[in-house]
């Protein structure tokens, strides 16, 4: 009987330490899921997140990532935030690298850049990191809006209808960068 009292109390003590250690890889998901994107509702570069997709202002630019000549895919669902509980007004749908730009009507003036987007997707943009990817020692982040050579701060890059951004870290640089081929289901 006597070593019987002496083992319950280490199944007991093991339980409660599996329970504080699920407890808190539960706390650790939900704080790194709830920093993934920004609370819905909460605006990001004075861009909201809406119930719906706006119609407003409606077109797409695409950005291609490409480090030491690899492309890298933009992730999907950048901006929809809680299953698609909200849209904010620059988000990704998947990862062909399409911005979607959907505004409402008020912000047509407006013109969006890829810092924005960038802040939506909580991911760093400067002439040293661009998302996850480092420019190295030695390597270069050169920037193509439309085929021509862009030499300015990435952040202030336009996001216009149609328009084409392409960011490399290199070398193994693309020149000319690659383009995208618009189809139908994509209207300016």
């Amino acid at each position: 009987m006597r070593a019987f009292a002496v083992s319950q109390p280490l199944p007991i003590a093991l339980g409660v330490i599996l329970l504080l250690v699920f407890t808190s890889l539960v706390v650790l998901l939900q704080r790194e899921q709830g920093n993934a994107q920004p609370v819905q509702g909460q605006p990001v570069a004075n861009i909201k997140c809406d119930q719906g997709e706006q119609t407003g202002v409606h077109y797409h630019a695409h950005l291609d990532l490409l480090y030491r000549g690899t492309p890298v895919p933009v992730p999907a669902l950048i901006g929809i935030p809680n299953q698609g509980q909200c849209f904010y007004w620059l988000h990704s749908h998947d990862t062909t690298g399409v911005i979607h730009v959907e505004a409402p009507s008020s912000e047509s003036k407006r013109t969006f850049t890829l810092g924005e987007f960038f802040q939506i997707w909580k991911q760093p943009l400067n002439s040293k990191r661009v998302a996850s990817l480092d420019v190295g020692k030695g390597e270069l982040l050169k920037m193509w809006v439309d085929g021509k050579p862009y030499t300015g701060d990435p952040t202030k890059i336009p996001v216009r209808s149609h328009g084409q951004i392409v960011l490399e870290i290199g070398p193994e640089f693309q020149d000319p960068p690659p383009t995208y081929t618009w189809g139908p289901d994509l209207p300016k």
